[in-house]
């Protein structure tokens, strides 16, 4: 969250950056998206009227529209408008949203609507409060339900907000984005995890899929066996009545103890026969009953697997907008770093944490490293004389102010200065840099 004086860049370039990315966005942001601009009206007194969006401070523009408003819908207002904002990034779109919110014109005007529109009830519910304390508690309670976008609306366009609990509001709403962030970090972890455990998941599924495989392959082969020893059993019943109704014939011809000896032998073997055929068919069943198993729990595996997958997907759609750049040079060039040949190279924002290893690099690529650390603590007026003094500018868009960042590239475009703009302020972008400003 932040405010309208330190409106940081985040992820992709920023709004000022259309004019070299997308031209049709300099009509977007230089110019408003309806020229025409309507009358504003002197802010009504507290106790009077609703204020409207452009009566808010600047301050409050960009966590309004950032939080009251998804980017869908501004998309679609800015097409209703006539323009096309398909080519633009959802942060350049917020950005255009933000800069013409400072005055009433057809673009303000229809974010209002969209505001009102969007949070009719909360403002119905809202305007029953009759003092500022009624009017923070129903803030509170909105809070505390995480009914977030509609109450921050109604509290700061009800005529009872004051300077005081106006700026409690954008305080919450800024420490709630940070409780955001956390569970986004909260979340990464989460993935790791499940990552790890999907992994582990697939080796065991592997092995279990290989066990029963084998187990199915023989299974399979037993079943064969077993019905070949039930055919040949078979037959060999078949040809043990057969001899039997045979002998009984000769008996009847010929009488006398020997057939009734051999009569009976027959029927043994018969017997025996019978009792082999029963045994493998109960063996078979068996056989058939372990093999349906075994697909059974094959088929678990699978299913849990494609459930471990499926939740890592949503974690990853969850996380992806906010997942960081990989922090490690990995630029080579032939195996030599680019030649800077002596060159003043100034950095305009970027991580503290990495400001020494940019110097580092810079050095390496024989060349003079400073830095400007966007408008945190550095005074504002220094950005002038190093931007004066610097061979090349290079400014990363994710950790940088407003105000450096259009001031350093207005200053460079004015004296043909070279000027690379980063995406991130990872150490692998700003080595690739350095061998855009040695080319």
């Amino acid at each position: 969250m932040c405010d309208g004086r330190d409106h940081k860049v985040g992820g992709c370039l920023n709004a000022s950056n259309l004019l070299a990315v997308h031209p049709t966005a300099e009509q977007l942001l230089q110019t408003p998206i309806l020229p025409r601009q309507l009358p504003s009206k002197t802010p009504p007194p507290v106790g009077k009227l609703r204020p409207k969006l452009w009566d808010l401070p600047p301050a409050l523009h960009c966590p309004v529209i950032g939080t009251c408003l998804e980017v869908d819908v501004l998309r679609r207002m800015a097409r209703s408008l006539g323009h096309d904002a398909g080519g633009l990034s959802d942060y350049e779109v917020h950005v255009s949203f933000v800069v013409t919110a400072n005055s009433k014109n057809a673009l303000s005007l229809a974010a209002q609507k969209a505001l009102d529109r969007t949070h009719a009830a909360h403002l119905r519910r809202f305007s029953r409060a009759r003092t500022t304390e009624q009017l923070a508690a129903l803030w509170q309670q909105s809070l505390e339900e995480g009914d977030v976008p509609g109450g921050f609306w109604a509290t700061l366009t009800h005529p009872r907000c004051d300077p005081p609990l106006r700026d409690r509001a954008r305080e919450e709403i800024h420490m709630l984005s940070h409780q955001i962030g956390a569970g986004q970090r909260a979340d990464l972890k989460r993935l790791t995890e499940a990552l790890a455990g999907l992994k582990k998941l697939r080796v065991e599924m592997e092995e279990q899929q290989r066990r029963a495989r084998h187990t199915i392959e023989d299974r399979e082969r037993r079943i064969a066996d077993l019905g070949s020893a039930l055919d040949a059993s078979k037959r060999q019943r078949h040809e043990s009545l057969t001899e039997l109704q045979r002998l009984r014939q000769r008996m009847d011809a010929l009488g006398g103890t020997t057939v009734f000896d051999q009569l009976s032998k027959l029927e043994e073997r018969t017997r025996t026969a019978e009792q082999r055929q029963q045994a493998l068919q109960a063996e078979l069943a068996e056989s058939r009953q372990a093999c349906t198993l075994a697909r059974e729990q094959t088929a678990v595996l699978e299913a849990e697997c494609r459930g471990w997958q499926a939740e890592c997907a949503a974690l990853e759609r969850r996380l992806t907008p906010s997942a960081e750049g990989c922090n490690a040079c990995d630029t080579r060039l032939d195996g030599v770093c680019p030649d800077l040949c002596g060159r003043r190279i100034l950095c305009v924002g970027g991580r503290s944490q990495l400001i020494d290893h940019y110097r580092d690099l810079v050095a390496r690529c024989n060349g003079r490293f400073d830095h400007y650390d966007g408008g945190l603590e550095d005074n504002r007026q220094r950005l002038e004389a190093m931007l004066a003094s610097a061979d090349a500018v290079v400014c990363t868009t994710d950790c940088v102010s407003h105000d450096a960042y259009y001031r350093s590239k207005r200053f460079c475009k004015r004296f043909a200065k070279p000027c690379v703009l980063l995406r991130s302020s990872g150490v692998t972008t700003f080595a690739r840099a350095l061998e855009a400003v040695a080319a």
